[in-house]
């Protein structure tokens, strides 16, 4: 069935998910976005980790898988990232997997609680030959800035189905004050409005905090001097009726927002709204030439957000001025309107994949600022070694899981006792040890945590040091998590013991080249391809480097090459492309 636009050609739409089953805002809008496309037409499928949502029906095909390999992804023409952690997967899904696309929301880097990932995250953003979708000003801006990356942005949207305005009321005795969101989540600086209430309920304000999260009550949240009314996992289609029986919608975030999508479903739903003065609020007077859909105060400033909840809960003129150019700024986010840009964005890049990339001033692999890792790929799931005789002939023997947040450290130093100690009295406890620690580093590397994935492949090739495996993985990781140097000497360690195989020449080559030293990485390439099986993505590999080393026609010839391995190779099509002409 063709889209019901009548322009344009179906299209097989991936979503990668992380989880699909919680309701927060970036989820929701990947979810309403495929169900939209669907309806469009498209042969859209969400896959994630998670399983379906429960709090609203899927128009889309969904599937569920244990990580994002290519082989669990279905042939399509384009595959979009949504958070950081799948934007890699993406990238390095190959061609049948369609054009890898970020769908950006909100830059995950600026946030604390990504701290220990920053570098991981700001790698992710800088892999070549991604095409970025952003949906807001202030996030175009920043990943131009930043990044150098000229992204396609698109009008963000809000089911107004759910979020319209109620009858206008007049303020109510108590004030119910909303605020929405995890307290936990550092950006979103709820404790500042917990202290305004504070502020205005000493200074006679009779008030109500009426609080909506998707997670618990924090122990802050406890025992304060007013009264709170929770409400905690609201369905979507709940929280129109959430806001309209409020008198004032309190925004509190410090920054790093993408869009903060409750303050436009406030103000949809007709309730005068004091935010923070930060761009991602300020950036909705662009749509109406006018800033009075807000009171904007300074961003951790409870004296001044407690002054602002009582003028706009007592003063009629202003409530009527903040609830009319609420609805106005609201009234501009439609799904159709996102929904239809973002249809033509994805049209325009399956139909001109190469322009479109270069068109974003990415050259793909061909800048000398290209970040490690400097290749559109992504660590392979660590696998478990096969099971040997004694493990194979007890398949009763337990396999220890190592419980989230628990100490790594902790973890290595209980597992070593185990072995030398014989706590258990196993004839061979080597093989059950290291498929711990195996387990263990899958699951920091689920979360991102590469530093703490090279510490447990460290401790399992201490255990077992003739492991090759183990080596090159433990290398892998410490590529992936910027530490080119420490890679390449675990790289030439196995060099040096007689190795000489595919894996470890393009490991090499990928060290040497994070390092800058091209040509280095141009014969570590050639021995890869002389070695192994001759793939399209060495011979670009190579060409990248070459064309760095300032052999252009060396270049030339090796795109050249991996277009006639794969005449759809995107990347070497877009480097030949960009190569000046001879």
């Amino acid at each position: 069935m063709p889209p019901s636009s009548g322009q344009g050609e179906v299209m097989r739409i991936t979503y990668l998910l992380e989880v699909a089953n919680q309701t927060w805002g970036g989820v929701k809008v990947a979810l309403e976005d495929a169900n939209w496309l669907s309806q469009r037409g498209h042969q859209v499928t969400v896959v994630s980790r998670s399983g379906p949502p429960t709090w609203m029906k899927l128009d889309c095909a969904f599937q569920q898988v244990e990580n994002f390999r290519p082989e669990h992804l279905p042939d399509a023409d384009v595959v979009i990232g949504t958070l950081w952690s799948t934007v890699p997967w993406a990238a390095s899904a190959g061609p049948k997997k369609g054009v890898p696309i970020h769908l950006c929301q909100g830059y995950e880097g600026d946030n604390p609680v990504n701290e220990a990932v920053r570098d991981r995250i700001e790698a992710t953003y800088r892999l070549p030959g991604m095409h970025h979708v952003t949906v807001s000003p202030h996030l175009t801006a920043l990943m131009r800035d930043r990044f150098g990356i000229r992204a396609h942005e698109i009008i963000h949207a809000i089911d107004h189905e759910v979020h319209k305005p109620g009858p206008k009321r007049a303020p109510q005795s108590p004030l119910r004050i909303g605020l929405v969101g995890p307290y936990a989540v550092p950006s979103k600086d709820l404790p500042t409005g917990y202290k305004a209430c504070q502020l205005a309920d000493k200074a006679g304000q009779n008030l109500i905090l009426v609080r909506a999260s998707n997670t618990p009550p924090s122990p802050e949240e406890q025992n304060l001097p007013f009264p709170v009314e929770w409400h905690q996992e609201l369905r979507p289609d709940q929280m129109g009726d959430f806001y309209r029986s409020l008198d004032v919608f309190l925004g509190t975030s410090s920054g790093g927002e993408g869009f903060f999508l409750p303050a436009i479903e406030a103000m949809a739903c007709g309730v005068p709204s004091v935010l923070t003065d930060i761009p991602c609020f300020r950036n909705h007077a662009k749509l109406v030439a006018h800033d009075r859909y807000a009171m904007f105060v300074k961003a951790q400033d409870p004296t001044a957000m407690a002054e602002a909840i009582v003028l706009a809960g007592a003063l009629p003129d202003i409530r009527t001025t903040l609830r009319a150019c609420g609805i106005e700024v609201a009234s501009k986010y439609h799904q159709d309107h996102h929904g239809e840009q973002l249809e033509q964005v994805l049209e325009s890049l399956v139909a001109t994949p190469a322009q479109g990339s270069q068109q974003q001033g990415e050259l793909r692999l061909l800048t000398k600022e290209i970040p490690t890792p400097p290749l559109p790929v992504s660590l392979p799931m660590l696998e478990r070694p096969s099971p040997s005789s004694d493990t194979a002939s007890n398949p009763k023997i337990p396999i220890q899981q190592v419980p989230p947040g628990s100490n790594i450290a902790d973890n290595i130093s209980s597992l070593a006792d185990k072995v030398f100690g014989k706590k258990h009295g196993e004839d061979n406890p080597l093989p059950r040890l290291l498929g711990e620690l195996h387990d263990a580093a899958h699951q920091e590397k689920i979360k991102g945590n590469f530093r703490n994935v090279a510490r447990l492949l460290e401790a399992a090739r201490c255990l077992n040091n003739d492991d090759k495996a183990e080596a090159l993985s433990k290398a892998t990781s410490r590529l992936a998590s910027g530490n080119a140097e420490q890679a390449l000497q675990l790289y030439d360690e196995r060099l040096e013991a007689g190795d000489d195989d595919e894996e470890l020449h393009t490991g090499r080559g990928n060290a040497l080249h994070a390092l800058d030293r091209v040509h280095e990485a141009a014969q570590a390439f050639r021995a890869a391809l002389a070695v192994g099986t001759r793939t399209p993505d060495n011979y670009n590999r190579l060409g990248v480097v070459l064309y760095q080393a300032g052999d252009l026609t060396a270049a030339r010839y090796s795109f050249e090459r991996a277009l006639m391995l794969d005449s759809k190779h995107v990347d070497a099509r877009a480097n030949l492309s960009a190569l000046p002409a001879a």
